[in-house]
């Protein structure tokens, strides 16, 4: 049951994280305390990694950019972690190709945007930006894990 219960576990908490353990273990053949053990294990083993609310930045005034950097693959790691540390971007990920750095920030005004460029572009270790503004989100955050 361990595996498949950690799956169940897991997708029912993806789309609700505030959901009452008795609530998750319903459609499981498990008891509340056999899953409130299995997510303290999966929390223990880093699986999950706290719990957040989903929010939508739309409807909270935020625009939503895509970034592709350029960057030497010596520097990958320093220039994703700067990211990282800049609240803006909520997402950060290593590529393969020419665009080495994906990143996607969300930011509350146009000025904000243009401020973030200007660090982006006076960074050395950067050596091109292209942005793509983003016209509409029709996902975001959705759980890759079925149901089962």
């Amino acid at each position: 049951m361990g595996e498949r219960l950690d799956r169940q576990l897991v997708a029912a908490l993806c789309r609700d994280a505030r959901a009452d353990i008795t609530d998750i273990a319903a459609p499981t053949d498990a008891v509340a305390t056999t899953v409130q053990k299995r997510l303290r294990a999966l929390e223990d083993d880093g699986a999950i990694d706290g719990y957040a609310p989903r929010l939508n930045y739309e409807r909270l005034g935020y625009e939503t950019v895509i970034f592709q950097l350029s960057v030497p693959l010596g520097s990958v790691d320093d220039v994703t972690d700067r990211l990282r540390a800049t609240e803006a971007f909520v997402t950060v990920y290593q590529t393969d190709g020419d665009r080495t750095v994906f990143a996607v920030g969300k930011f509350e005004d146009e000025s904000a945007v243009a401020a973030q460029l200007h660090k982006l572009h006076d960074d050395p270790d950067i050596r091109d930006v292209d942005t793509s503004p983003v016209q509409s989100v029709h996902a975001e955050g959705d759980c890759p894990i079925p149901l089962e």
